[in-house]
């Protein structure tokens, strides 16, 4: 009986793979498909070369200028350098929020920048439009394909008259459901693992292959995870649907409604709700809070008063001059720290505002997988709004850390030297480079575990459904004859 019922499986499987196999409409379609992948695979690279080479350039041309210097140190600091957020292959994958997000950072004493040089700044016109990503066919088109595929598949079955028949012969309904959607996901994975394995091999021509290659892995489980829903989903609809044109109506109303509408008016009401500080409105608030103090009475004068007076008590010292150190390199530093603490105080503020709208998003994307598998898919690339924070906090420590070191050294070489005390480039050259390696795996997927269980869930759901709808209305509307 076993054995009976696995060739009957079989059996079905190979029968829908010919029919998809045969089908002309599909074919063409698939070979669309592959020549949007050809065309946005060969972007992906160019695109990753060019951004790749531009920055590798850009950090060692102001790496150059910054290590054969000669000035003295708070100086150096003025004239500050660039900081480039580092670029890999999954980042041009989905490029997410990169080309809004800014990747170039300025470090500068005395003020404390944010990320900045976006490519939609110089792109604005092509930018509305998005660009041709393998993740943008993925997300979009493919599920797309997907549901024309399987949205049709049992109400084909109900107009030809061959349900009955297969009905007759003792198939039930249930067995019917699986084996349309087992063929169709089969197909569909056929269509889109040549693409992961092309992925795998671009890989190979980057530095940081085995940081990316888990990476990879995972969002290849979450797009085959992603298409399952899809496949279930316009089963269901085609067993619940009378003809095709309905199910082919029905389908698209989904995909429109699921990866178009929701995504834009979820993500304008998160904006609407938790609406962020503005730019201009945050420089002020800082700049005020720098010159007159956090609470509004403790100018930038008196501090730096206390500061010093606090230091002549710890020293027991009558005057500045009487100190080991040029008290002037330290004042400097002070005042760093306490713009900085500033800046951070109302930073916090964008921050939980920002918060506020990712944990929108988040639940958000309980109820719409879409926005899950976009999370997921930004997340896994580097490219969504917590490795653009990442990348702005790690840029951060090293520029306090930096303009520390000249303060410092300032203050602790200067005391008895004659004329302008510098520095030239034996000193400067061992000042650590910066670096920003990506947060670990384990982080990104504990962050998006919600949209991982969201999916699955979504699976199960479907599964039920498919389940109901065969016991029911098939087997209600074909009994066998």
């Amino acid at each position: 009986m076993k054995k009976r019922n696995f060739s009957i499986w079989q059996m079905l499987i190979k029968k829908e793979l010919l029919e998809v196999y045969r089908n002309k409409i599909m074919f063409i379609s698939a070979m669309m498909i592959w020549i949007l992948f050809i065309v946005a695979t060969g972007c992906t690279f160019l695109d990753y070369q060019s951004a790749h080479s531009q920055r590798k350039a850009a950090n060692m041309l102001f790496r150059q200028q910054w290590e054969h210097q000669q000035r003295n140190p708070h100086d150096a600091a003025h004239f500050g350098t660039y900081l480039f957020k580092s670029i890999n292959l999954l980042n041009v994958f989905d490029t997410g929020l990169d080309d809004y997000s800014g990747n170039t950072y300025r470090v500068e004493a005395h003020v404390q920048h944010e990320p900045n040089a976006a490519n939609a700044e110089e792109n604005d016109g092509s930018m509305r439009f998005g660009r041709l990503t393998i993740a943008l066919i993925l997300q979009l088109l493919i599920p797309l394909l997907i549901l024309f595929i399987t949205a049709t598949s049992i109400t084909t079955e109900k107009e030809n008259g061959t349900l009955k028949m297969l009905l007759a012969q003792g198939l039930s309904t249930s067995k019917l459901i699986r084996a349309k959607a087992v063929s169709n996901y089969l197909f569909i994975v056929v269509l889109v693992l040549p693409i992961f394995l092309l992925m795998m091999l671009m890989l190979l021509f980057s530095s940081d292959f085995s940081n990316l290659l888990p990476r990879l892995l995972w969002l290849i489980f979450a797009f085959l995870l992603y298409f399952f829903f899809i496949v279930l989903l316009g089963t269901l609809i085609s067993a619940y649907s009378g003809h095709s044109g309905k199910a082919l109506l029905t389908a698209l109303s989904c995909w429109i409604l699921m990866s178009i509408i929701s995504p834009k008016l979820l993500t304008g009401i998160a904006d609407r709700r938790y609406p962020p500080m503005s730019r201009v409105n945050f420089t002020d608030l800082v700049e005020q809070g720098y010159r007159k103090g956090l609470n509004g009475h403790d100018p930038y004068a008196a501090r730096g008063d206390r500061f010093v007076k606090n230091i002549l008590k710890k020293y027991h010292a009558d005057s500045t001059k009487a100190l080991p150190f040029n008290i002037e390199g330290l004042t400097l530093q002070y005042h760093e720290d306490y713009r900085t603490m500033v800046f951070n105080h109302y930073l916090a503020q964008v921050e939980q505002q920002f918060d506020q709208q990712q944990n929108f998003l988040k639940i958000a994307g309980i109820f719409n997988p879409f926005i899950s598998i976009r999370r997921i898919s930004m997340a896994l690339s580097g490219t969504d709004y917590y490795h653009h924070q990442y990348f702005f906090k790690q840029a951060q420590t090293y520029r306090n850390h930096l303009i520390r070191k000249l303060n410092v050294q300032l203050a602790m070489h200067s005391k008895n030297v004659k004329g302008e005390y510098t520095v030239g480039p034996q000193y400067f050259a061992k000042l650590k480079e910066f670096k920003d390696p990506l947060p670990a795996i384990n982080k990104v997927l504990k962050f998006n575990k919600n949209a991982l269980f969201s999916l699955t869930g979504w699976i199960i759901l479907l599964m039920l459904l498919l389940r109901f709808v065969a016991s029911r209305s098939l087997a209600r509307n074909y009994e066998p004859a």
